[in-house]
């Protein structure tokens, strides 16, 4: 008996780690590129990328296609520098979003003095992945007139639709999606509706990913958003915010809108709103009218 309920014991721990692990997010991004001369690929350059989200610096090698590839990068602002001997260094300056994989190229060439070129990163013409994302940052959501929550930064995003009980995504209903703020799951589960467990302004940046989703992510059918939060640095930073309101700025209407709605019989009549199916003798019209409250009694 004693080794049954251990069993189930066991088994029960094993499917709470299983639906844990199946619900595990991002909350890091990647950096890829090529480094190439002329338009060929140039392998053995050292690339460097740099953070105030990163501890240290991070280094790597372009292999024989001239790529490289940096993982699970803290999201932030990056400077990556590319290095080898008898070329121009070159400094590429990108940003590097939560589960979004950002890109930066660099063409060496050949200098007889010492010259540093530095590039402005651009958005890539080719997509880096197949998923269907969306990124906002802390900073894009501070100049919008619109909520802080999850909700209001996920309505931004193409594919998000209002639905009965939350927001749709790609076609999903509102229970089939799945939000996390660093990496945590924060919705409840009968409506898929994400609690609001943390200070708005301490988020980072917000991801919405509509399709083409990384199998690293688990029980959703919907969409995912993934929000991260600041982290500390060198220096101390910090914000402070004050939401005012007053019903004296709420302008209350002078008349009350009733609807009434009337049954005709007789010919049929072309200013009716539609005629009752089956029948050619009865329509509906609709009236609307206007009162001041004063003399409504109700």
């Amino acid at each position: 008996m004693k080794f049954i309920v251990r069993l189930l014991w066991l088994s029960a721990v094993l499917a709470l780690a299983a639906g844990s692990l199946l619900a595990q997010s991002s909350t890091t991004g990647a950096l890829t590129g090529v480094v190439t001369q002329d338009g060929t690929p140039l392998p053995g350059v050292t690339v460097s990328a740099r953070s105030s989200a990163l501890q240290g610096t991070r280094t790597t090698v372009s292999n024989d296609a001239g790529g490289y590839n940096f993982g699970a990068l803290p999201p932030g602002q990056y400077t990556v520098t590319f290095e080898l001997a008898g070329l121009q260094s070159q400094t590429a300056r990108v940003h590097v979003g939560v589960a979004q994989t950002a890109r930066a190229d660099a063409d060496m060439r050949v200098t007889a003095v010492a010259e540093a070129i530095t590039v402005t990163a651009s958005a890539p013409a080719v997509a880096e992945t197949t998923e269907i994302q969306t990124n906002f940052t802390g900073d894009v959501i501070e100049e919008l007139p619109i909520g802080r929550s999850l909700m209001a930064v996920t309505s931004l995003s193409p594919g998000v639709v209002s639905g009965v009980n939350g927001l749709q995504i790609s076609g999903g209903q509102s229970f089939d999606n799945l939000y996390t703020v660093n990496g945590v799951v924060v919705q409840e589960n009968l409506r898929g509706q994400p609690h609001n467990l943390f200070i708005e302004d301490a988020i980072q940046e917000t991801t919405v990913q509509q399709a083409g989703i990384s199998a690293e992510f688990g029980n959703f059918t919907g969409g995912v958003v993934n929000a991260i939060t600041k982290s500390g640095g060198n220096e101390f930073s910090g914000s402070i915010r004050d939401n005012l309101t007053n019903p004296q700025w709420t302008q209350k209407s002078e008349n009350v809108y009733t609807q009434g709605a009337a049954t005709v019989g007789g010919a049929r009549d072309p200013n009716c709103l539609y005629n009752v199916p089956g029948s050619t003798t009865t329509c509906v019209k609709q009236v609307v009218t206007a009162e001041p409250l004063d003399q409504i009694n109700h």
